[in-house]
C-alpha cells in the first residue's frame, strides 16, 4: 500500500516525460480531517465530506494533475476503506474566460 506521494511518483514514472521527484509539489488533501487541538497536536478524525460534496478548481495555465485515492494505515477514516471519487475535466467556453 503506497502513500499518496509514492502514488504520484509512480504516476510520473509511467507517464514517461522526464519528470522526477523534484517536479512533484506537495499534495493537497481536500477531504481528510486532521484538526489541530489546543495542545498543538494533530489528530486523525472522521471525515466531514460526504456524498454530493465537491471542490471546483480553475487552472489559469496548462497543468498536470495526479489524483490518488489512497488509504492511510494510521487513518481510521471510512473504516480504513477509501470510497470512490468522481472527477470532471472540461475546457472553458469563451464566456467562461
Amino acid at each position: 500500500m503506497h502513500c499518496c506521494r509514492d502514488n504520484f511518483m509512480l504516476g510520473i514514472g509511467t507517464w514517461g516525460r522526464g519528470m522526477e521527484k523534484r517536479d512533484v509539489v506537495s499534495n493537497i488533501n481536500f477531504f481528510m480531517n486532521v484538526p489541530v487541538y489546543a495542545d498543538g497536536k494533530l489528530r486523525f478524525e472522521d471525515g466531514i465530506s460526504g456524498p454530493g460534496k465537491y471542490v471546483e478548481l480553475r487552472a489559469e495555465m496548462d497543468i498536470l494533475i495526479l489524483i490518488s485515492n489512497c488509504p492511510q494505515l494510521n487513518n481510521p477514516a471510512n473504516g480504513y476503506n477509501p470510497t470512490p471519487i468522481e472527477y470532471l475535466v472540461w475546457n472553458p467556453t469563451p464566456s467562461d474566460s
